[in-house]
């Protein structure tokens, strides 16, 4: 098997400093120049790989997205045949994840409102989380009636990337327990239907 392409190399190596760049200046931030810097090459360089940077930021989406698909599809291989709700905070709340993720979509999600495509992505990958956590759970719930299983899983998304969004404060290790404890409030909240 032979080497990775060069293209395939220096745009690996562009989006690593992209994401860099976010994370330490946030989307509006990071120009070109900044990423090339952060990259070790010219800003022309840049260009020539990943191409503008309303192209950089779409692909930063399609990569951030992917990415939470792939975290989304290991945690479901992980969670055992019953009992899904529980083993569900679990791994939402009790394990470090990668607060990267999160902020990567905090950036994106704070550019949204300018960028009518970008919008669109993530309405989609948001949607399609509390139809994941939706479908765990009405395993675990088949009785209960779609509005009040909807109600649960969007707060239980939102908890999730709440806690998350602390991490710049260094206040996630503070705010786990009780984020899991209205976690399992919204649980309960299943059993009497």
């Amino acid at each position: 098997m032979g080497r990775p392409s060069k293209k395939a190399e220096r745009t690996e190596e562009i989006f690593q400093a992209f994401q860099r760049c976010v994370l330490r200046f946030g989307l509006e931030g990071s120009t070109l120049e900044r990423i090339a810097e952060e990259a070790g090459l010219q800003r022309s360089l840049v260009r020539h790989y990943v191409g503008n940077r309303s192209e950089l930021i779409e692909q930063l989406a399609d990569r951030t997205i992917e990415q939470s698909n792939q975290q989304w599809i290991s945690l479901e291989n992980y969670l055992p045949n019953s009992d899904l709700s529980n083993a569900l905070l679990d791994m939402l709340f009790d394990y470090e994840n990668s607060s990267d993720l999160s902020l990567l979509f905090q950036a994106l999600l704070f550019s949204a409102s300018q960028d009518e495509s970008l919008k669109q992505k993530l309405r989609g990958w948001t949607e399609h989380n509390i139809t994941a956590i939706n479908n765990l759970l009405r395993k675990d719930y088949p009785d209960v009636n779609t509005e009040k299983l909807d109600a649960v899983s969007f707060g239980l998304l939102s908890l999730y990337f709440n806690l998350d969004s602390l991490s710049p404060l260094g206040l996630i290790s503070d705010y786990r327990l009780p984020a899991k404890q209205a976690a399992m409030q919204l649980l309960k909240s299943l059993h009497t239907d």
